[in-house]
């Protein structure tokens, strides 16, 4: 059973007591119900401590009981143990906390609520953009269609000649007709007409007017049975008057001959006596280019194959210069002429005396009257006079209503039509080809629409028309049929009017005066109301008003809803999308219309493309003219969503009419306090998310867009961005700080406004947001406010140079103090404001750079003068020295993105400084630093540099170090002469360690007077520079000598091609561990990680990616449930496989409990080689790993179940420093690798089991002021799942409190105490209660929900004169089982105890000298030991003892214990040894019968 996750908002508070929000917390797949008949994770914590039930252990621990009431052996393996009755165990929940457990109403709140911590779209991508290689790889989500809008490839049918070569009452000699024939022209029966020429004159005004119906702009001129020189003229003078527009031909040759085999077009000489051709090539020239073509005649086929014949001629004589000069459009304009012919070459026209003679006319001019003609003969009821009543007294079927008025029959059916021809031509033509025929010019479109009726009714009368370019056959397409349903819809209605009035079929005359009384009714109404578009008008027609408006648009967004909900993954595109793009144009589905828009929209950005290729542009642009309140949520998203994929091509569009005002207006709007996201049924009232999308849309309205910003500042409601700052909507407020970025960047006018009104200070005063994404959007607006350039500075328009100066300082102390939070994004948004203040105060800071290489001298030569030196230096106490510093701490971030960007400002402002005038005393300085620290490393100290006091000048000079070299042999000696016109240039290589210094040559010129602001620089390396030293110098033995990798006692030269083979032989597998140097293993990168380019110098300012991740936010499906909680979905396949896995894995595991008391620990499952020695160890809860680490940098993965390595990579711990502490974050799901290491610093891996998937999803330096000295138990820490928190501590005097979802320090406790810790545990469920052990031997206890100061609730101290000040070597808290609390002190002594009592429950000795401690999560048992380990009940009773695997070792301390861990769940255990590389694997079993003899 799946119980679905609740969502919570910013301002929602958990059960737990923590505040949450769907920025801050991602929420994971839904809680697997458990089983009412085994124990469930409310008491066991299950490692995440999330999981709830309703057992308490009794299930396990009542068998433990049961097993010792009878009277069980000590255990076989104890040495010279004899047998003896178990003590009763514990059957009481410990410290009280039964009754809070017991809650059944609280165990619910925490069953159905788990989340997710670290698995936010911001740690899987680093905050960075989605690069060109992802979205190839996922090119079918994306699927740009870049040139969707039509701007210069647009163009206008101006002008369009009806050409009638009729000749009536004279056929054509070489066609014979049939008798009856086919006679009508134009809609005209020329039977009627005694007078030729006015038959001719209105066939022509009829075809003409049917031709306005279409387009009414363009320019018609007849030319009625005319002769070659009439043609020429004509022709000629209307492309003079079109320029360079489109003309539109149109030919009608039922009175002459066919078309010749050259394609010949035939017309008269001036006394109708002969027929004279006139050719292609000259009809070409006579109409030039563009120009479309309309051939109705026979045989039309011929013109145009020979029509691309004459091009491709004109084509070929260009290429020959022989270009033809009396053409007047150049030749490449002759290639995109379009064409539409009748028939093909063999064929001749419809003679059908039922059709009219001009049927592809007609299909092209008046396609709803031809279409109900055509569904009327192919009726099965027309023979039996079914629709006999419909005709009128011409024979025609008139249908009631305008083709402009969509309220009436005839405009709903054009409608209908209109909808039905773009779907077959959106769902049968290629992308350009639909834009080029169906976008680009109103007539082009109308025609080809109607051009594929033609298509489908001329195959069956016998001729089939083509076009150029050709279209595919459509014949067959389904959505013919639901237009045939159209007009049956139609015709019952008039068939059924007609039988209910009793009334005679109306004439045509009566229709249309009929039609006429009512627009002269409508058009006095509109007079009287004062409006050319008064909505209230409608038709007076009796009919008219008793229509009932066919289901034909709701049947089909039926339709596209279904495709919404139930479409596969891989959908493709809906074939309802052009039809509810005409549903726009209705008010009465255009809600509905757009609600399903925004759906589809919302699928990602390939929908939204596809949306704006079909046409939806101009209809939501002229939307946002509209008042309607409803619309307002929905057009706001949608015009999100277009923005999101394509800004630059609609900022222009929302600047007319002042679009934007529409966005500003809803920002203005007072809203409802909501910070739901979009729910899955889209809604009708605006929030708060659509405040944020009109932030969006502003910010991208204004990017890069000056004049846009000025519009913006003009308005009345310009500040209404900077006032939605103080939202509760986390993504509101992130977006009201981007847009306010962009209203700042490269806009001096913005920067004065902002700072006048004192929207700066508010900006700064907000740093410390809850939301990593929050505050790196204000620092990115605070970098964009520092002047872009000294033009910008020079011209601020009564801003003093003073005063902004002063406002400079006061950002950088603001954004100074944020260089410790927990999101890598926020620093590296830190860096990019320092790498633009240190752009604008070069000097200053090459001044504090000199200054800080002076201090680092100062403090190996002589430290008593390091006070004085620091004094008497002219950046000590200002912003300057302490932007500097920051640089260089944040240049050895523990995150690699960070750190690459904090030294790309180190190296900018160090190469500065070493082509400025100091060139020479700088390179002296740092060549001393290089000579110092090579003999640091070279030492067997692996802590860092020690004083008389034990303190460290590690941290004081790292840094400094690191950023001009590590590991180099003396240099002095060599310095070359011309040392001083080269730069460092420096690279960092994989271990983060060693760096390279490559020298560049700086000119002085290139250092500005005054200001010495470096223009530019090259990459060039010389053959003397240090690099070449550096390889001449140091050899791979010195360095594999400096990193520990050989014996000092070797004096064995490595030299060339042995070193690989040298470095083998080190590396050999063995028993006993090698010692293997720092970033020897491969480091995990960060997500979406690019290098920096090493070969030039780095450019300033730093820009990052933030606001283009920012902004895929509107790229992402954000209605509906996500992914991973879909049904069906791989995502919630595997989650719900890894809940299976672990509800088997809890239910096994729960009837061990007693086999932990009763067992045999002594079987000895397998053995693991680390290869280096192993330090710690831990095991996941659910898979089959273990995680090693050793006294270095290096993290090794194994499967105990199988017996082998998976991955080994390295931390990535600077030198002198080692890893300290495992813990494992979502292991209920998928497990997150945290470490913590003894420089204070966290790192959060995932995927660590494969080395190909690995990777860094976040890092920090949880502690900034640790001490490295040699007794230093660096950095321990407590995970608590239940409430996001991690509390980490160490040789501090507090415990710092890190909240995961906000990824910040909410407090510091202060430990009340001058001992450092040396262990900590917390109650994972509730996660209010936590313990921590001191190196006094102190135990104290805390409280977190009381203040910082009165947080410490019971302290017990060991009064033992025996054990005074023995040092408390670990405590842990049980997950599960009743809760017991255990400690373990160097000497030996275990106790354990209850937290409301002052004294301990039960104390009991292990051995003189404890090594490792550690007692079973769920069980009731202790693992202790010094050179073997003693399996202990929580009775105190020893159980049994593993000896040490390596006894006969001979090396006193190599039998010692080094590290101990228990399964959180199974009953197995893994320990290592010291001096010994391998990690041996114990399953408890079952006691055989013959041990107890």
């Amino acid at each position: 059973m799946i119980s679905t996750i609740n969502r919570q908002d910013d301002s929602t508070v958990s059960p737990l007591g923590v505040e949450g929000a769907p920025f801050e917390v991602r929420d994971g797949a839904s809680k697997i119900a458990r089983e009412n008949n085994v124990e469930t994770r409310s008491n066991e914590g299950a490692g995440a401590g999330t999981g709830v039930g309703t057992s308490s252990g009794g299930v396990g621990v009542g068998t433990a009981s049961a097993a010792s009431a009878v009277g069980v052996s000590g255990a076989s393996g104890t040495s010279g143990s004899a047998s003896h009755l178990l003590k009763p165990l514990n059957m009481e929940m410990r410290h009280g906390f039964e009754d809070e457990y017991s809650s059944q109403h609280y165990m619910s709140l925490l069953a159905n609520n788990f989340f997710i911590y670290y698995d936010d779209k911001r740690h899987n991508t680093s905050g960075n953009p989605i690069t060109p290689e992802e979205k190839a790889k996922n090119w079918k989500n994306y699927q740009p269609i870049l040139d969707w809008k039509i701007m210069k490839d647009r163009q206008k049918t101006v002008s369009a000649a009806v050409v009638l070569c009729l000749n009536l009452g004279v056929d054509p000699p070489d066609v014979v007709k049939t008798h009856p024939c086919a006679i009508t022209e134009g809609g005209i029966n020329p039977n009627t007409f005694s007078d030729n020429k006015k038959c001719l004159q209105a066939i022509g005004d009829n075809i003409q007017k049917n031709l306005e119906n279409m387009s009414m702009r363009t320019k018609y001129k007849q030319c009625l049975d005319p002769s070659v020189e009439d043609m020429k003229r004509f022709l000629n003078q209307l492309r003079r008057s079109s320029k360079d527009e489109r003309i539109l031909f149109y030919y009608n040759g039922h009175g002459v001959p066919q078309p010749t085999q050259s394609g010949e077009i035939w017309v008269f000489n001036r006394g109708y006596t002969q027929y004279i051709p006139i050719s292609l090539y000259d009809l070409q020239t006579w109409l030039g280019a563009p120009c479309m073509y309309v051939y109705d005649c026979n045989s039309a086929g011929n013109i145009i194959t020979n029509f691309k014949k004459f091009v491709q001629k004109r084509i070929d004589d260009d290429n020959n210069e022989n270009h033809d000069i009396s053409a007047p459009s150049p030749t490449s304009a002759y290639i995109d002429s379009i064409q539409l012919a009748a028939c093909r070459s063999n064929e001749i026209l419809p003679m059908n005396p039922e059709l009219p003679a001009d049927l592809f006319t007609c299909c092209l001019t008046s396609p709803i009257e031809i279409s109900v003609k055509w569904f009327i003969m192919n009726s099965p009821l027309k023979k039996h006079g079914y629709y006999n009543s419909l005709y009128n007294e011409n024979g025609q079927v008139v249908i009631p209503g305008k083709l402009t008025d969509r309220r009436t029959p005839l405009g709903e059916l054009n409608w209908i039509f209109t909808a039905i021809t773009d779907t077959i031509a959106w769902t049968s033509l290629s992308r350009p080809l639909f834009k080029r025929l169906f976008r680009q010019d109103l007539m082009v479109a109308a025609l080809f629409r109607n051009f594929l009726l033609a298509k489908r009714i001329m195959p069956l009368a016998g001729c089939n028309p083509i076009s150029d370019p050709p279209l595919p056959e459509i014949n067959e397409h389904p959505m013919w049929e639901s237009f045939d349903l159209a007009i049956d819809q139609i015709l019952s209605q008039l068939l059924k009017n007609r039988e209910q009035t009793g009334n005679p079929a109306t004439s045509l005359q009566q229709l249309q005066f009929q039609q006429q009384q009512q627009q002269q009714q409508q058009l006095a109404e509109q007079n009287r109301n004062g409006s050319a578009n008064n909505p209230s008008s409608v038709p007076t027609d009796p009919f008219i008003m008793n229509f009932q408006h066919s289901t034909f648009f709701e049947q089909h967004l039926t339709a596209f809803e279904i495709w919404l909900n139930y479409g596969s993954q891989k959908k493709e595109p809906p074939q309802q999308l052009p039809i509810v793009l005409q549903v726009l144009l209705s008010q009465v589905h255009r809600i509905r219309a757009l609600t399903l828009l925004s759906r589809f929209l919302d699928l990602g950005p390939w929908a939204a493309y596809l949306a704006l290729s079909i046409g939806i542009f101009p209809y939501v642009l002229k939307l946002l003219q509209s008042p309607a309140q409803e619309l307002k949520p929905v057009l706001t998203f949608i015009w999100a969503r277009i923005l999101g994929v394509d800004y630059k091509n609609t900022q222009q569009e929302l600047a007319k009419d002042k679009g934007y005002n529409y966005f500003l207006q809803i920002l203005n709007m007072p809203m409802p306090t909501s910070t739901n996201n979009l729910a899955p049924n889209f809604p009708q009232a605006l929030g708060e998310p659509h405040k944020a999308m009109c932030c969006f849309i502003i910010s991208l309205f204004v990017r890069n867009n000056s004049t846009n910003k000025k519009l913006i500042f003009s308005t009345q409601n310009n500040l209404t961005v900077v006032k939605n700052l103080s939202s509760e909507n986390p993504l509101l407020r992130q977006w009201c700080a981007l847009a306010i970025s962009q209203l700042w960047d490269q806009y001096l006018e913005g920067k004065w406004v902002a700072y006048k009104d004192g929207y700066l200070e508010k900006c700064a005063s907000l740093l410390n947001d809850p939301i990593p994404e929050v505050r790196t959007s204000l620092i990115l607006a605070l970098t964009n406010f520092l002047p872009d350039s000294d033009e910008e500075e020079n011209n601020t328009n009564g801003l003093g140079r003073e005063e902004l100066q002063q406002q400079e300082i006061k950002l950088a102390i603001a954004v100074l103090k944020l260089i410790g939070d927990g999101s890598p994004i926020v620093r590296r948004e830190i860096i990019c404001f320092f790498s633009k203040f240190v752009l604008k105060y070069i000097s200053f800071f090459l001044v504090s750079a000199f200054g800080q290489l002076e201090e680092e001298i100062v403090l190996i030569d002589n430290p008593n003068l390091i006070d004085e030196v620091r004094r008497n230096s002219p950046s000590y106490g200002t912003i300057f020295s302490s932007v500097w510093k920051a640089l260089l701490i944040l240049a050895e971030d523990p995150h690699m993105e960070v750190r690459s960007y904090a030294e790309q400002v180190v190296d900018y402002v160090l190469i500065s400084l070493n082509g400025s005038k100091l060139a020479d005393i700088v390179n002296e300085m740092e060549i001393y630093l290089l000579q110092k620290n090579v003999t640091v490393m070279s030492g067997n100290n692996s802590n860092g540099i020690y004083d008389d006091n034990g303190s460290s000048h590690h941290n004081s000079v790292h840094h400094m170090n690191n950023s001009i070299g590590h590991g180099y042999t003396d240099l002095k000696k060599q310095k070359d002469a011309n040392l001083h016109h080269s730069s460092l240039n420096i690279k960092r290589s994989t271990n983060g360690n060693i760096t390279t210094i490559i020298p560049t040559p700086i000119d002085d010129s290139s250092i500005h007077n005054g200001k010495k602001r470096v223009i530019s620089t090259s990459s060039t390396v010389s053959n003397n520079s240090i690099t070449e030293k550096l390889r001449n110098t140091l050899s791979i033995e010195k360095l594999l000598r400096a990193l520990n990798l050989i014996d000092e006692n070797n004096e064995n030269e490595i030299t060339g091609h042995d070193s690989q083979l040298s470095l083998n032989n080190i590396l050999k597998v063995s028993y006993k561990p090698v010692s293997v140097g720092y970033g020897v293993e491969p480091v995990a990168t960060t997500p979406r990680f690019k290098p920096r380019n090493t070969s030039s110098k780095p450019e300033l300012p730093l820009v990052s990616g933030f606001f283009d991740y920012s902004c895929e936010y509107f790229q992402e499906p954000q209605i509906g449930i996500q992914e991973s909680e879909e049904t069906g979905s791989e995502d919630y396949a595997k989650r719900l496989w890894r809940r299976n896995r672990n509800e088997l894995i809890i239910a096994e595991t729960q009837q061990q409990k007693g086999l932990a008391v009763t067992g045999n620990w002594n079987n000895n499952t397998g053995i693991l080689d680390n290869k280096t020695q192993p330090k710690l160890l831990k095991f996941t809860q659910f898979g089959d790993y273990l995680l090693s680490s050793d006294d270095k940098d290096n993290i090794t993965c194994f499967d105990w179940n199988a017996n082998i390595q998976l991955c080994r990579f390295s931390n990535g711990n600077p030198f002198g420093t080692k890893i300290t502490d495992l813990k494992f974050l979502n292991e209920d799901d998928s497990p997150l690798l945290l470490t913590g290491s003894s420089d204070g610093t966290i790192r959060l891996y995932k995927n660590f089991h494969s080395i190909k998937d690995l990777k860094m999803v976040s890092a920090w330096r949880g502690l900034t002021d640790l001490l490295l000295t040699s007794r230093s138990s660096g950095l321990i820490s407590e995970w608590q799942q239940s409430r996001g928190s991690l509390l980490v501590t160490g040789d501090v005097k507090i415990i710092r409190l890190w909240d995961a979802p906000r990824e910040m320090c909410i407090v510091d406790i202060p430990a009340r105490s001058t001992s450092a810790i040396t262990s900590i545990t917390s109650d994972q469920v509730a996660g209010n209660i936590f313990t921590c052990g001191f190196v006094d031997g102190s135990i104290r206890v805390y409280d977190r929900r009381l203040s910082s100061r009165d947080s410490m609730v019971k302290l017990w101290r060991d009064t033992s004169k025996s054990r005074t000040n023995s040092p408390i070597k670990k405590i842990q808290l049980q997950r599960g089982g009743f809760r017991e609390l255990c400690s373990g002190n160097s000497d030996g002594s275990l106790n354990l105890w209850d937290i409301r009592l002052d004294h301990p429950l039960l104390t009991f000795s292990d051995t003189r000298n404890l090594m490792a401690m550690e007692i079973h999560e769920h069980a009731p048992v202790i693992a202790a030991g010094s050179k073997n380990v003693n399996i202990y009940s929580t009775s105190g009773d020893l159980l049994t003892t593993v000896k040490s695997p390596f006894g006969y070792l001979t090396n006193r301390t190599s039998n010692y214990l080094s590290s101990l861990t228990l399964h959180p769940h199974r009953m197995m255990m893994a320990t290592s040894y010291n001096q010994n590389s391998q990690i041996s694997i114990y399953n408890c079993v079952e006691t055989s019968a013959e041990a107890y003899y």
